[in-house]
């Protein structure tokens, strides 16, 4: 008798087994000794809040920062299924990008001041907690290079610089000789210097946060699964081990909404992929440029993001994206994607052929049609707030702590007006078509994008 049979695990929309939740090959946790950090006990029994946070990442992490400062007498609890940036939060390309929130068609002339600023606060905000809380983040402020592998590229970099320069921002265009003077590929024919943004080791800044709103007085329970949320004048939620009632509620999610049947037909789950390799010699960095060591990625429309860490390795992600069937989430490694992403390493930078990659990891983000993020209150009471929508989140979630906050407080303002609060996210089909779709995005990308 046949015991096994992999003849349901054909198929790039397959999620790969369980098994990878259990062991995660990030470098940025292995920067952070995760395996040996105490993580919080779980939430147990019965208990009472004034605001529980479901989400221990960036999103939830901000809420609590931002709520305990406009509420510093309020019991807030924040429930965390695995720990405090486990997610996406912590596994990211580490960018920080500061135009995230500058949409041309959404912002007005008089507006563009406003627009800035909050587009920049997220950037501010992990500076703020550097300067004033002590935070280490590995942050390197050394702004951002976008490149062009073709022309149909160059007329896109071009688009770009037009928009920052419609906001007052600054971005030199760069013909091939002065982007070589930059980094040094075959493959590179122009690019886009921009002064503004950083990179840093988003684990390490996950963990901090943590530290920080502990000490403001903010309870943290990890190992918290949430397996049910009852909304109502008093929301009711249930844990594994425990359950807790509090009368404002803070979904931050993100990919992982769906799950509890928070925006599952508007939001959906994507898997990205990041790979670090061995540290270069110095020999190896000089053969490439990269002295002023920005952030950097191309303009295809599945492009590639690669930074250099503090300690002298390549981290790339992005080429490619995979949705797994009915919305499952990928929170391990697929060798199928990291294998792109290391072919691609190596056309950029073919002298490196042979390169030991020390790791390969993946990451679930949120994905929506419009890929704009919302922020709002929504819920019979209006007292469930969120935070949903973000693929690009290391400083945009720090904004929407902040105007979660600000909008419980009841303040009128930049952030509390701003375009992306209550935006409604469009109808994203059927589950069942969304992998189908998926790859028709990618085959029509790579067949027309390129």
């Amino acid at each position: 008798m046949k015991y096994f049979s992999n003849r349901h695990n054909r198929g790039s929309n397959l999620r790969p087994p369980d098994l990878y939740e259990y062991f995660v090959d990030s470098f940025w946790f292995k920067t952070i000794d995760l395996e040996s950090q105490k993580i919080n006990e779980p939430l147990r029994g019965k208990n009472k809040a004034d605001i529980v946070i479901i989400g221990g990442g960036f999103t939830g992490l901000s809420s609590a920062f931002h709520l305990k400062q406009q509420f510093p007498d309020k019991h807030i609890v924040i429930l965390e299924g695995a720990c405090c940036g486990y997610g996406a939060s912590g596994r990211n390309g580490g960018f920080c990008v500061t135009d995230i929130f500058l949409d041309r068609s959404k912002v007005k002339e008089n507006e563009i001041e406003d627009a800035v600023e909050v587009s920049f606060y997220g950037l501010n905000q992990i500076k703020h907690l550097i300067a004033e809380h002590g935070v280490e983040c590995d942050i390197q402020e050394n702004g951002m290079l976008e490149v062009a592998l073709n022309d149909q590229q160059i007329n896109s970099l071009k688009d770009q610089v037009e928009r920052l320069t419609y906001f007052g921002l600054e971005a030199t265009f760069l013909d091939e000789a002065a982007l070589q003077a930059e980094v040094k590929s075959p493959i590179f024919k122009a690019g886009i210097k921009i002064p503004h943004g950083a990179t840093l080791n988003p684990a390490k800044l996950a963990r901090e946060m943590k530290r920080v709103v502990e000490s403001m007085g903010v309870e943290v329970r990890e190992r918290s699964v949430v397996t049910r949320v009852t909304p109502g004048k008093m929301n009711v939620v249930d844990t594994e081990l425990g359950e807790i009632s509090a009368p404002i509620l803070v979904i931050a999610l993100n990919a992982y909404a769906h799950k509890l049947g928070f925006f599952r037909d508007r939001v959906f789950p994507v898997a990205v992929h990041q790979i670090a390799t061995a540290p270069l010699t110095q020999d190896q960095w000089e053969s490439i440029g990269w002295q002023n060591r920005q952030g950097l990625s191309d303009h295809r429309p599945l492009y590639s993001y690669s930074i250099p860490s503090v300690d002298g390795r390549i981290i790339l992600g992005g080429v490619d994206f995979t949705y797994y069937n009915n919305d499952g989430l990928s929170s391990g490694n697929d060798k199928a994607v990291t294998r792109v992403i290391e072919k691609d390493l190596f056309e950029y930078f073919p002298q490196f052929e042979g390169l030991k990659i020390e790791h390969a990891w993946s990451g679930t983000t949120a994905y929506s049609l419009s890929r704009i993020p919302s922020v709002g209150v929504t819920g019979d009471f209006q007292n469930v707030y969120f935070g949903v929508g973000f693929s690009n989140g290391v400083p945009s979630a720090q904004t929407a702590g902040r105007i979660i906050a600000d909008l419980m407080a009841g303040k009128s303002n930049i952030f509390t007006n701003h375009y992306i609060v209550n935006n409604r996210i469009p109808y994203a089909g059927p589950t069942v078509t969304r992998g189908f779709f998926g790859k028709l995005y990618k085959w029509k990308t790579k067949t027309f994008g390129w």
